[in-house]
């Protein structure tokens, strides 16, 4: 026992060792360019012109934005008008795209259609409340826009209750007065393991994909909680935490407050639209827990096709698309879904998910085309 004791902590010891050394060398070279930065309007966004390197679920990936501040595939200035049909995307994290650009459901989608331009509007923990600014911010601009089409996130319910307050009527917004994480010990002792022990956290993880693979949805290692069922997501199915503040809870509106709140400001959006002659349409898609607990008439599917009625050129739901990959796992390895779809230990699409959301997408644009604008008589 004494000598198996001994051997672990050697391992630990020498893992901690090559771990810092592999961080000082990543850090020894020129200093990364972060592009993202505070605004004063929607809190945060992307600086323009900008190129670097991010990161996210351990892999890396080259970042690029356009003269808008938008995501893009490479540094670009974009012109006020274009004489292709011009589709704007509004979004969170999962529209700008944890993976590379050509992994991206966005980046796919413009690949696939070389006769659209398509902009990028999304960014990570963006809401409607930010949708809405963005497209504002666009259209005063002067650039010429033909649909906005609007993914719709299963955090914007949180995003609106617990996180963004409006600073006055015009729609300029702020962050929260505080936050409530949603760590537990165990959280915490894997980011600490993640950031100082990396070969004892992929043995670990290796485990965790093992337990995942055969059913066990439990994953708790980051600051949000189990990624099966955390309170971000369970507006969906289940009662949340209404007490706490984000991202434990939904403090101070609660989830109905939410609710309200995000339908109003895509009203706003839509009206804003509406008075340009500028469709919008909507897409909703799920998180694990909703491929786990809810259904294809997820109250996130229902509200958003209620909204649409009357308003939207097209409502995309994947609730359909995601839940049947449930049914196409072995019956020893009920959680291949979320191994084959997903970015392991996160809630957001890899490869693969991303590749789902762009083929239900440009079946919809290759059904009903954009359609360019009669451009305004000024």
């Amino acid at each position: 026992m004494c000598s198996l004791a001994l051997s672990a902590a050697a391992f630990l010891a020498l893992d901690y060792a090559r771990t810092t050394r592999l961080y000082l060398a990543a850090n020894s070279g020129p200093k990364s360019v972060n592009c993202r930065v505070p605004d004063p309007i929607r809190h945060h966004a992307f600086r323009p012109n900008c190129a670097s390197t991010d990161r996210w679920g351990g892999d890396a990936y080259q970042f690029y934005t356009n003269n808008l501040g938008f995501r893009d595939d490479h540094i670009r200035t974009v012109p006020l008008n274009d004489s292709k049909p011009r589709i704007l995307m509004l979004g969170d994290s999962f529209t700008e795209g944890k993976v590379p650009w050509n992994e991206s459901y966005v980046g796919q989608i413009a690949a696939h259609f070389p006769k659209y331009d398509f902009l990028n509007g999304g960014i990570a923990s963006y809401s409607p409340s930010n949708y809405f600014n963005v497209a504002r911010m666009v259209l005063n601009a002067g650039y010429d826009i033909d649909e906005v089409i609007v993914f719709i996130d299963i955090s914007d319910v949180s995003d609106e209750a617990a996180f963004y307050r409006d600073v006055d009527s015009s729609g300029t917004v702020t962050g929260p007065i505080s936050q409530h994480p949603a760590d537990t010990t165990y959280s915490k002792l894997r980011q600490f393991t993640a950031r100082h022990f990396l070969l004892t956290n992929a043995i670990i993880q290796f485990f965790e994909k093992t337990l995942v693979d055969h059913g066990f949805f439990h994953l708790n290692d980051s600051r949000y909680g189990d990624e099966f069922d955390m309170e971000l997501s369970a507006w969906t199915y289940r009662k949340v935490n209404e007490k706490l503040a984000c991202p434990a809870g939904y403090a101070p509106l609660g989830a109905e407050g939410g609710i309200a709140k995000e339908k109003a400001k895509m009203t706003r959006l839509w009206q804003e639209l509406q008075a340009r002659n500028i469709p919008i349409s909507v897409v909703v898609y799920p998180w694990p827990a909703q491929i786990l607990h809810d259904s294809v008439d997820s109250r996130q599917v229902l509200i958003w096709r209620e909204w649409c009625e009357g308003k939207c050129k097209r409502f995309v739901s994947l609730f359909p698309q995601f839940l049947a990959l449930k049914q196409k796992c072995p019956a020893g390895e009920p959680g291949c879904w979320y191994l084959k779809y997903f970015i392991f230990g996160d809630n957001h699409y890899n490869a693969a998910g991303n590749a789902l959301v762009a083929k239900a997408l440009s079946e919809t644009l290759e059904e009903d085309p954009p359609v360019k604008r009669p451009q305004q008589v000024q």
